[in-house]
């Protein structure tokens, strides 16, 4: 009987009838109790009662049953005990899973249900002979959110000294600050020759961009497919992709991501980054698409979920904006829920509670982000775009310059604090020369560019805006480029000029209301023959009643297209 039974049990597994299984084990187990204080070997051995209970765990954690599924694993452990005091051996027919092995899928229930202190307790009561690199590697992310980065590396060395190819754990203590040339070394023994050359490009380009210098990230990542064969490759791309968005170069981060999608769709690494890049860009046909793909591929993870929050955002209109954003925030919230590491469901979070104008809430989420990922430029520009919605320009200064510090002295660090400086009047000499600094450190980011341009055209000096336009147009071409350039012309009465420049404007960007409405007005103009030297400003502020937002007038459109501060 007992074998005749364990045979049962073990076939269900085998055959992944985790339902069935389940209710057999109800039967078994009740059975079992109900034989207590009597010989209960005419059912089920000890050892396998052990493997039995192992299997009903596995079904119930494969059911999403994770807390029965834990209390199954800890029956194990007691049975396990009991096994060892008496020295009981299994049978060759009946191999038992190792204590180790049921105190991990234990660790992974807890996991599951955001019990990290408990499951970090769970995995260090493991002896640390007896780790094995998969321990060490849930330790070392556990050690990591709990801020414990010298356990971390600790853990991250084991999981190299057994597997030295496990380009997580690689990448692991080069973000906590090893450098490349030492992970080559304590690596070097334990690798085939054959691949350390792309190994070696690799390394390198995750330590620059640890070491924050994406520039030199980017060329490496770059290189590696002409020169290791590795063209089309979707780890490659997005690891270019990721050097490109932490170096602020948006749109080239926006081109390797679309092309890791499009090689490997069923792909969700960066995919919520590339939602949001989707989502300052504005090219929300695109971003609706990506959202409705990613959630085909899966409805439990947290990419697509963000992705479909940003699509929200992005499609409100004026009539259904309420409800737009409430699903934004529910999204979000939806993301986080399957992982409460993700700083990107925080920032858009925080950026759907500031578009509904709950500042309070929405500092708290993109403070947690910030404390999450302290490097992250996007939190702190969500953050300072809560403060300067609300006036409160020295709080917004402050974590400027917070920014500024902890990140480094950057172009788009520097950019951040002008866009705060340039709101009080006796911060704008110094915020150009912030600007100057930043344009300088990236003669190639847009955002200095455009931010410098708002103020040459509110001194007027719109011969020196033309100037640093068209030299800008000569690498890159934006709506935002072209609009301004027309807005100077017009202000300098060459109204063809100015009219040809809105319409390159529109046909980038068809939504530009601002190019449009100016278009009409240089039509307008045209059509009356009204004097070449009427008012622009004032032409400007009649027809400002439409709501739109005015690119001279909100500190976040200084930085981007998207608006995080609606007054």
């Amino acid at each position: 009987m007992p074998a005749q039974m364990f045979d049962h049990i073990r076939e269900l597994y085998q055959a992944e009838l985790y339902e069935d299984l389940k209710q057999l084990m109800s039967i078994v187990l009740s059975l079992i109790d109900g034989n207590a204080g009597r010989d209960t070997g005419e059912i089920l051995t000890l050892p396998q009662k052990y493997q039995s209970l192992v299997y009903y765990g596995d079904a119930l954690y494969q059911l999403g049953e994770y807390k029965k599924a834990e209390s199954a694993y800890s029956r194990c452990l007691l049975l396990r005990k009991m096994l060892n005091k008496a020295k009981i051996k299994s049978s060759a027919a009946t191999e038992l899973t190792s204590e180790v092995d049921v105190q991990f899928k234990i660790y992974q229930c807890l996991h599951k249900t955001k019990q990290n202190a408990e499951a970090l307790s769970t995995l260090e009561s493991i002896n640390t002979k007896k780790r094995t690199a998969g321990v060490n590697l849930a330790l070392a992310k556990l050690y990591l959110h709990a801020g414990r980065d010298r356990s971390a590396i600790t853990c991250y060395k084991e999981v190299i000294r057994e597997h030295p190819l496990a380009l997580g754990a690689l990448t692991g203590l080069l973000s906590l600050g090893m450098r490349g040339a030492d992970v080559i070394a304590y690596i070097m023994n334990g690798i085939p020759q054959a691949s350390y050359d792309w190994l070696n490009s690799w390394i390198k380009g995750h330590a620059h961009i640890a070491a924050k210098e994406y520039s030199n990230a980017i060329s490496t990542f770059r290189a590696m497919e002409p020169n290791h064969g590795l063209k089309d490759n979707v780890l490659v791309l997005n690891s270019l992709g990721e050097a490109c968005f932490h170096g602020g170069h948006y749109t080239q981060a926006m081109a390797q991501f679309r092309r890791a999608h499009t090689l490997d769709p069923l792909s969700l690494k960066n995919m919520d980054v590339y939602a949001y890049l989707l989502s300052k860009e504005k090219k929300t046909a695109e971003l609706h698409a990506l959202a409705q793909s990613l959630m085909s591929v899966s409805e439990t993870s947290v990419e697509p979920w963000v992705a479909m929050g940003y699509s929200s955002l992005a499609l409100h209109s004026p009539n259904n904006s309420k409800s737009k954003t409430i699903r934004a925030v529910y999204c979000a919230q939806k993301a986080y829920s399957f992982d409460n590491l993700s700083v990107q469901a925080l920032v858009l979070k925080g950026s759907a509670l500031l578009d509904m104008k709950k500042s309070p809430q929405a500092i708290q989420h993109f403070q947690e982000a910030v404390r999450m990922a302290p490097n992250r430029f996007e939190a702190y520009q969500g953050l300072i775009g809560c403060y300067m919605s609300n006036r409160k320009i020295k709080e917004a200064l402050a974590w400027a310059t917070r920014a500024f510090k902890t990140i480094g002295n950057n172009a788009r660090t520097c950019t951040l604090i002008a866009s705060v400086l340039v709101k009080d009047p006796t911060g704008v000499a110094k915020a150009k020369q912030y600007l100057n600094q930043a344009m300088c450190s990236d003669p190639h980011l847009l955002e200095p560019v455009y931010l410098m341009v708002d103020l040459l055209i509110q001194e007027q000096d719109y011969v020196k805006g033309v100037e640093l336009l068209r030299q800008m147009l000569e690498h890159h071409s934006t709506t935002r480029l072209h609009q301004q350039l027309a807005d100077c012309l017009l202000r300098m009465n060459h109204h063809q000029e100015a009219l040809h420049e809105y319409d390159i404007s529109l046909s980038l960007d068809p939504n530009n209301t601002q190019a449009r409405e100016a278009n009409k007005r240089i039509e307008k103009h045209n059509e009356h023959g009204l004097d070449s030297s009427y008012d622009v400003e004032a032409e400007e502020m009649m027809n400002a009643s439409d709501g739109d937002p005015d690119y001279n007038s909100d500190i976040e459109s200084a930085w981007s297209e998207t608006d995080f501060s609606q007054p």
